[in-house]
């Protein structure tokens, strides 16, 4: 059972704009792997940038997609994702309306998670906690999501503390959908009974060490680390201190 990788989205987007090198850069430096969102890297001589990237030691862990992106826009997201050499395309919101608007988005993931999957790359469907607290004659709508796509097509990035703050267990979702789950992210909320609230990993009542664990032993690959909202660290200390309490942890 070897450790996940680590992959990093968000928390110093902002500071990334202002100095991409340099920051990724401090990213690496610190022990990140990987990071989700490396469409900068297609602006200029995409071959340069990449090298460039890989050399400080990180990996585009995905294409970022909408739904309409899925519909109207596949071959650019293939080509962004061979350009940047990554294996997955994400889609990182869903509205869940209905069971039939369901439905047919599980439609549309399929014939999308095909063509896909014919080129080599993985789509995944990122949740957040509506996912659980929205349910159709007492199934949830992520199990909807899951029972109606093609699990050799459609993936799932399952967000910890998303399921937490739906009401789900992530270790239950985890075990219940191994296989289909090659990443997670890792993020950690202070309550549970107000508008989310967050904090860095390790620092909030999310069950992240058993969560991990069990991603661990179900075949996932990466847990990417994010935070929604800075609490009271910088973007650059949110993402050390995060580091540091799993590596605490014995979970890096």
């Amino acid at each position: 059972m070897a450790n996940l990788k680590l992959g990093l989205i968000g928390i110093v987007h902002e500071e990334a704009k202002q100095d991409f090198w340099g920051t990724m850069h401090k990213v690496a430096h610190i022990g990140y792997q990987g990071i989700e969102g490396g469409e900068h890297l297609l602006e200029g001589d995409v071959s340069a940038n990449l090298k460039r990237f890989h050399q400080l030691g990180l990996q585009v862990l995905t294409v970022s997609a909408s739904r309409e992106q899925l519909q109207n826009d596949l071959d650019r997201l293939i080509k962004n994702a061979v350009a940047l050499k990554t294996s997955r395309v994400t889609v990182w919101w869903g509205p869940c309306e209905s069971k039939e608007q369901l439905l047919r988005d599980a439609e549309l993931y399929n014939v999308a998670g095909a063509r896909l999957a014919a080129e080599g790359l993985k789509l995944c469907y990122h949740n957040h906690d509506h996912e659980f607290n929205s349910s159709f004659n007492g199934v949830c709508a992520l199990d909807i999501l899951a029972e109606y796509t093609n699990p050799d097509h459609v993936y799932f990035e399952v967000d910890i503390a998303w399921v937490t703050f739906g009401g789900g267990d992530p270790i239950h979702v985890l075990k219940k959908m191994a296989g289909r789950v090659p990443a997670i992210h890792v993020k950690d909320l202070r309550s549970l009974h107000a508008p989310a609230q967050f904090t860095a990993v390790g620092t909030g009542i999310v069950n992240i060490q058993d969560a991990i664990r069990t991603a661990m032993e179900t075949g996932v690959e990466w847990m990417v680390v994010e935070q929604d909202r800075l609490r009271n660290l910088t973007a650059f200390e949110t993402i050390q201190v995060s580091y540091l309490n799993l590596k605490e942890a014995g979970l890096l």
